[in-house]
């Protein structure tokens, strides 16, 4: 199955976790760029922008939710999954009624991570 999905954006103030997801995503020869806040990740990639971005929901100044609906506001038309380590059955039922594309609960593993980007791939291409 050939990916739409040509960028993935990594947005999280943990450093030992994007970078390394970063990596995972680059070795399997995905384009993947890692951004440590909410604000430099929207002064980098612009509304028009493909890709599929994997935003954390503790963050300081703006966090996951926040950057949801300023991407949803500015018209970001990429899928976002959320991510979190602290996460409860609300923080999940209000990234998805938020407009999140999937949730996943830290440590994922990169096979969760891949079938949820394959999901959201045939959602897109079935739209």
């Amino acid at each position: 199955m050939e990916m739409i999905c040509s960028n993935f954006w990594i947005v999280d103030d943990d450093l030992s976790f994007g970078k390394s997801l970063r990596r995972m995503l680059n070795a399997r020869g995905m384009a993947a760029e890692y951004f440590g806040s909410a604000q430099s990740f929207l002064d980098s990639v612009p509304p028009g922008q493909s890709g599929l971005a994997i935003v954390d929901i503790h963050m300081p100044v703006l966090d996951g939710f926040g950057l949801l609906k300023k991407m949803r506001d500015l018209r970001y038309e990429m899928p976002v999954i959320i991510v979190t380590g602290h996460a409860d059955n609300d923080a999940r039922d209000r990234a998805m009624q938020s407009g999140a594309g999937g949730f996943l609960r830290k440590p994922f593993s990169e096979e969760s991570l891949m079938e949820l980007v394959g999901k959201l791939e045939g959602d897109r291409s079935a739209a």
